[in-house]
């Protein structure tokens, strides 16, 4: 049985969220590791938006080395367009709060990854008005997605 975790303070939430992507934790492991423990303890308005479907499974993949698969499940696979040629990769992910496509780029489909998670979700805080966001009720609409949004993924960028 998994008990409901005390979200983050989201400015440390999102000072957390910069350090991964600064690339600040010594390596691709420790920044989807932290990226995975962020996730679980989002701060409540951005909870829609940061959600790990399964992190026994995540964890299980991290534990294998399978960093590149770990990655992918910080995305909901609707929203993510990967490409990887010659030691470069790129990934863009699909943000509906934002009605656009974020960008990461790195040399391996994790670190691409990880890239366009950290700057959506940067992205997302400074649409919300900074790291201090609130009142809760005004972000929560603004990060509330329209049921029939549809992604654009692989559109023009």
């Amino acid at each position: 049985m998994r008990h409901e975790i005390e979200p983050l303070e989201s400015s440390l939430w999102f000072a957390r969220i910069e350090l991964i992507a600064w690339n600040g934790l010594g390596g691709i492991e420790n920044s989807l590791r932290h990226a995975g423990h962020l996730m679980q303890l989002a701060p409540a308005s951005f909870r829609g938006a940061a959600h790990l479907e399964d992190e026994d499974a995540f964890e299980a993949l991290l534990d294998t080395e399978d960093f590149d698969v770990a990655a992918r499940c910080l995305v909901h696979p609707d929203y993510l367009d990967l490409r990887e040629s010659k030691g470069e990769a790129a990934a863009w992910i699909a943000c509906p709060m934002l009605e656009r496509t974020v960008e990461g780029a790195g040399r391996s489909a994790a670190e691409a990854v990880l890239d366009a998670w950290s700057k959506r979700l940067l992205a997302l805080r400074d649409a919300c008005g900074g790291a201090r966001v609130g009142p809760a009720d005004r972000v929560a609409r603004a990060l509330t997605p329209e049921p029939a949004v549809q992604l654009g993924i692989g559109a023009a960028r």
